[in-house]
């Protein structure tokens, strides 16, 4: 064989070597993505702080030795690893570090969450629950803006969840973990477990957790929610776990919302993480949104100002409203709020991108609904 296609050879083999080796930070934090992605997060932090001890720097775009173009932010997605691990005050460094050296969107938008300003999609909000007959001064902030809590949270329970492929013990540890953090959030009234396994044997309904929507809607209304989550886990051979819900609404048996999330592994820490993800994402996709009653059809349809790009949703339901005169403190003349009158209760039935339209489904002041009354999302 010739030599000098032989030295050729040699070369083109440690040069490859030598690019592959190049490129090992980039397989890492790949492996990191994913591992983020699928909610196991401790690991995804492990890869990400094993890339940057190669290449040390966030990057919008930089080369890998394979001669292409990637987005390298392992600093930023430690920190958002961080916070949904809820160590929170390791997050902000990373992320203040991320925002620092490579601006983003993404970095913004978990720096936002943390120090407290207005992120520009819908967060998760705290809430209080409060009477339905609620007068005055119960408030929180949302975004930018302070919203009046008025009647109730919206309510929900968590059926069982299919089993599909996964242990049975799995199953009701998603069950569980999902009921927790969901009640966590603070957003919504949620039904605890006992109450609800009580309603499911009157009804002689298995536990099994393989429920349409037809009937998780007609089991919502027997138990007086506003909406019912259902949902499957899957387990595949590899250990890693998958996690479905969807939102019904018990008034139309409609899916309001459905969203899943993913586990590397089976274990304790990894299913909480996947499903304290998942309860995030349902809590972001149903934002508290106050807004006007700007219209009444002739044939009884309300028209409200805010649809699509406020967080407005085919299915959701909203509490119409009055505001009356200021209420003072009787020593002090503090002004504490305004009275608030609570008109009906109306359900989104088409949801546009800067208005919505809602039907009535309960009024019981009896008094008709006027264009100017506030309403609020439940």
């Amino acid at each position: 064989m010739n030599r000098s296609f032989i030295n050729f050879v040699v070369i083109l083999f440690l040069l490859s070597s030598y690019l592959l080796a190049g490129d090992e930070w980039f397989r890492i934090y790949d492996e990191g993505l994913k591992a983020s992605e699928s909610g196991n997060y401790e690991l995804a932090v492990a890869k990400f702080k094993q890339a940057l001890e190669i290449k040390d720097t966030d990057n919008k775009h930089i080369r890998t030795y394979g001669m292409h173009f990637i987005e390298y932010y392992p600093n930023r997605e430690i920190g958002i690893a961080l916070y949904n691990l809820g160590r929170k005050s390791e997050a902000l460094t990373y992320l203040k570090l991320s925002a620092k050296t490579a601006p983003s969107g993404r970095a913004e938008e978990y720096l936002n969450k943390l120090q407290g300003i207005a992120p520009v999609e819908p967060a998760p909000v705290t809430i209080t629950e409060t009477p339905k007959n609620n007068e005055a001064n119960n408030k929180m902030i949302v975004g930018k803006k302070t919203v009046k809590l008025v009647g109730e949270r919206m309510g929900v329970a968590v059926l069982p969840f299919e089993n599909k492929g996964a242990s049975k013990d799995l199953g009701e540890i998603v069950l569980d973990k999902m009921i927790t953090a969901l009640f966590n959030q603070g957003r919504f009234k949620v039904i605890e477990r006992t109450q609800l396994d009580k309603i499911l044997q009157e009804q002689q309904l298995s536990m099994s957790g393989v429920v349409d929507a037809s009937t998780a809607a007609e089991i919502g209304k027997g138990i007086g929610v506003d909406a019912i989550i259902i949902g499957s886990v899957a387990a595949a051979k590899s250990g890693a776990i998958s996690l479905d819900a969807r939102a019904i609404d018990t008034e139309s048996a409609t899916i309001i919302v459905a969203h899943d999330a993913y586990s590397g592994s089976a274990d304790a820490m990894s299913v909480k993480n996947a499903v304290e993800n998942l309860a995030n994402k349902i809590t972001e996709s149903l934002p508290l949104v106050e807004g006007t009653v700007i219209g009444i059809n002739q044939d009884g349809t309300i028209l409200l100002d805010a649809g699509r790009m406020a967080g407005v949703k085919k299915g959701l339901k909203c509490v119409v409203y009055q505001e009356g005169p200021e209420l003072k403190h009787p020593i002090t003349g503090e002004v504490l709020g305004k009275r608030t009158k609570i008109i009906a209760e109306v359900l989104v039935v088409e949801s546009l991108e800067k208005f919505s339209t809602a039907k009535m489904i309960s009024n019981e002041s009896g008094e008709l609904i006027s264009m100017g009354d506030k309403f609020l999302t439940k």
